[in-house]
């Protein structure tokens, strides 16, 4: 199977290699101690004979052509996903990463993205490619799964960055409407799986402190269109980003919010808007599951 290969030198615990590339070895700037691709130890300057530290190597699990490193088993928590085939990466291609910085908690981030209570108000754009009244909600210990179909046949544009996305769709699939108009996978508790007409995405959210956090944004689409449909790939990373960034703006009026009460020392909870809030209130009783036995 694939492992993944510490990058963290044995000697004083420096990172080594940044960026990408290609490299015949890997080489510690700090000392020069030097290693094989494969993680063996190949010298350490000045010592008699080499120290037998290699690098650490831990194996990784495959789900649908995904890697995971942890402790979890992910096939497992993932066995009873309705919609699995939908996200099988078989025949998709890498196209682009980009790392987007937040100002705000990152369990807020999570909390809109499980709700589709907002998309109609505050999403044009989106809010007239997906019709959120088509939802479906498949629940697991670890994950959630939101399906929503297709708005008005795509013949309704909510903006610009959207009508270019919804003609390039129909013009993909002959005129014919896609299965669904997407999918959104999260499992708990920061990892985002979303299905587009013949796009994939991966999203990981890092916590950076209780007001900042960064998203690891992965577009994978299938190999055809990353080769040859350049204008799809370009509408569907703008029709993309035009969200992310109405949801950032979400986003930060929540945290401001969250913040001006906490600093008068009130708490407040609003209910709960079923179904299209369902995955919130899902991810919140898996917070509370989890933290309760720290607290």
């Amino acid at each position: 199977g694939v492992e993944l290969l510490s990058n963290i030198c044995r000697h004083r615990q420096a990172t080594m290699l940044q960026g990408r590339g290609n490299a015949q070895h890997i080489v510690c700037p700090l000392h020069r101690w030097t290693y094989k691709t494969d993680g063996a130890l190949l010298g350490a300057p000045h010592f008699p004979e080499n120290p037998c530290l290699h690098l650490n190597k831990s194996p990784l699990q495959n789900w649908n052509g995904m890697l995971f490193s942890g402790e979890r088993d992910i096939a497992k928590d993932l066995a009873d996903v309705g919609v699995m085939q939908d996200l099988d990466f078989y025949g998709y291609m890498l196209e682009r990463v980009q790392v987007d910085e937040y100002a705000f908690n990152w369990k807020t981030f999570i909390e809109v993205y499980l709700e589709d209570y907002h998309v109609v108000p505050f999403h044009p754009g989106l809010g007239n490619f997906v019709d959120c009244d088509d939802l479906k909600w498949e629940f697991g210990e670890q994950y959630s799964v939101q399906t929503v179909g297709i708005k008005n046949a795509l013949k309704k544009v909510g903006s610009a960055a959207y009508g270019d996305w919804q003609e390039q769709v129909l013009r993909y699939h002959g005129g014919k409407l896609p299965k669904y108009g997407a999918i959104w996978l999260t499992y708990y508790p920061n990892i985002m799986v979303e299905w587009y007409p013949g796009t994939l995405v991966i999203s990981t959210l890092i916590p950076r402190g209780c007001d900042a956090c960064t998203n690891i944004v992965e577009f994978y689409y299938l190999e055809d269109i990353v080769l040859f449909e350049r204008e799809y790939v370009a509408s569907e990373q703008k029709a993309y980003n035009e969200t992310a960034v109405e949801d950032d703006i979400i986003c930060k009026r929540m945290q401001q919010g969250r913040k001006s009460l906490y600093q008068r020392g009130i708490e407040e909870h609003g209910p709960y808007q079923s179904p299209t809030e369902d995955g919130m209130l899902h991810f919140h009783e898996y917070l509370r599951r989890n933290l309760a036995p720290h607290l």
